[in-house]
């Protein structure tokens, strides 16, 4: 074993008062490179650089003192368990570029955490859909306070998930505090028959409605952050599970849901967002690649025939209705732009931001990804964070709406560039956050599990 260099020192000098040491020997001894895992694959050069300083600028402007948390929207004093997880994701990748110091990362994210161990969280099982980041308080999509909440989003949490994951993988001196906020919630009602499920307040009932969630996209990338902490999501981690079927958009077969929205409340939007961060968090493995390479291509296609740079992802606006689903394919519409109730927004439509730096550098020798790149290189707030889009209609200009999610995508590319995919780098390294055993056989045993339900808290190791 090679000793470090103070070592090695400080041996030289105790022996050098008795015992022989042959120093051309010592000096000819090769020096071991450290070896880290992930391990960097890249570096970032100057346009990389300006890209990432422009985004990380965002949380500068956004970070709450008292809480830790970040605005989601900007200088909007509310957030989403979703956009914790893009604000985890920025805090990562600043460190790791350069933008922040060791220190001040450790304190941030230690504030963080320390938030979200001790969040009032929905009936007891886990964190309310929305908070107010100044005052932690649980709140309504008016960002009015609300003492029993509104329920609880489980895709919103696997983003925060996969993150958790990474920064335990990549500072572990931050896993233990990460499993304390993992075990302060309650799995049970959240991950069954191998899916995802969210909970709604009845506001007439006071009761809680039990909600599937997830379609295709969004429900694979949030699938495999359960299954990386040990939970089965054998059928929503799945991109070829019983709910997909094909459809077909400007010559390109696209995977689809065939849940229908009707009957089941929920649309089956294809947007750029959720197939990237698969890509960029999870890895590309042969089931994925060719869905990624379809939307990729279904894109630049349009753009070839219509002459519209094109990358639509779901993103707020800067106007009425402040949020539109700009999707490839959405309810057996190609190119329909809908709000969540499924009102038509086709004069919203534009070529979003965070889809547009991510396509681009998950594909970075295609000349369309330059094309991308080029496009939306002058969308930047003057006070800094990449705003949402450029609209399509010209007269509109930029979507000037800046967010969380936007600047966190964009910064977790620069991630992926250094490191590639950090959860699958994570997993083969065999780091990570864990849950305790005990908690995981508690989670799995639904009629213990639903009866601790009736306690204040809702897990006592």
């Amino acid at each position: 074993m090679l000793l470090p260099t103070r070592t090695l020192l400080s041996v030289i000098v105790s022996l050098s008062s008795g015992l022989w040491l042959n120093v051309a020997l010592a000096d000819e001894t090769p020096t071991a490179k450290p070896q880290y895992c992930p391990a960097r694959i890249a570096e970032l050069n100057d346009r990389d650089k300006e890209i990432a300083k422009v985004a990380w600028q965002y949380f500068e402007n956004n970070i709450q003192s008292e809480t830790g948390l970040v605005n989601a929207v900007d200088n909007y004093p509310s957030t989403t368990m979703w956009d914790v997880g893009s604000s985890l994701a920025a805090f990562i990748a600043a460190e790791k570029l350069g933008l922040i110091s060791r220190d001040r990362f450790d304190r941030m994210t230690g504030h963080l955490l320390n938030t979200l161990e001790h969040l009032d969280l929905f009936k007891g099982e886990a964190p309310n859909k929305v908070y107010n980041t100044q005052t932690g308080q649980k709140v309504d999509y008016r960002n009015k306070p609300s003492e029993r909440g509104i329920g609880v989003s489980t895709l919103d949490l696997g983003r925060l998930v996969s993150w958790l994951n990474i920064l335990s993988c990549l500072h572990p001196q931050h896993k233990d505090k990460v499993r304390k906020v993992l075990e302060s919630w309650n799995f049970c009602r959240l991950l069954e028959h191998n899916e995802m499920y969210g909970l709604k307040l009845d506001d007439n009932t006071g009761g809680v409605e039990i909600q599937q969630e997830g379609r295709l996209g969004y429900e694979q990338y949030a699938g495999k952050a359960f299954q990386q902490l040990g939970f089965d999501m054998s059928l929503s981690a799945r991109y070829h599970n019983q709910y997909a079927t094909k459809a077909e958009v400007s010559g390109v077969e696209l995977l689809v849901d065939s849940r229908d929205a009707s009957t089941l409340g929920a649309h089956n939007y294809v947007v750029s967002e959720s197939y990237a961060m698969d890509a960029l968090e999870h890895g590309i493995d042969d089931e994925n690649k060719p869905l990624l390479e379809n939307i990729y291509k279904v894109q630049q296609r349009r753009w070839e025939q219509s002459g519209t740079v094109t990358a639509v992802s779901e993103d707020n606006l800067d106007r009425k209705p402040y949020f539109v689903y700009n999707t490839i394919f959405s309810d057996d519409i190609p190119w329909a732009a809908i709000t969540d109730k499924g009102e038509d927004m086709s004069d919203m439509r534009s070529l979003s931001v965070k889809a547009a730096f991510s396509m681009a550098y998950l594909f970075p020798d295609r000349e369309y990804s330059k094309v991308l790149r080029d496009a939306v290189m002058d969308a930047r707030n003057p006070k800094g964070g990449w705003y949402s889009g450029i609209y399509e209609d010209s007269a509109k200009g930029f979507n000037k709406a800046t967010t969380a999610n936007t600047n966190g995508v964009v910064l977790s590319a620069f991630l992926h560039k250094l490191y590639g995919p950090l959860n699958q780098q994570c997993d083969k390294c065999g780091k990570g956050a864990s849950l305790s055993d005990d908690f995981l056989k508690f989670n799995q045993d639904k009629k213990a599990c639903l009866a601790k339900l009736k306690t204040a808290s809702p897990y006592s190791p």
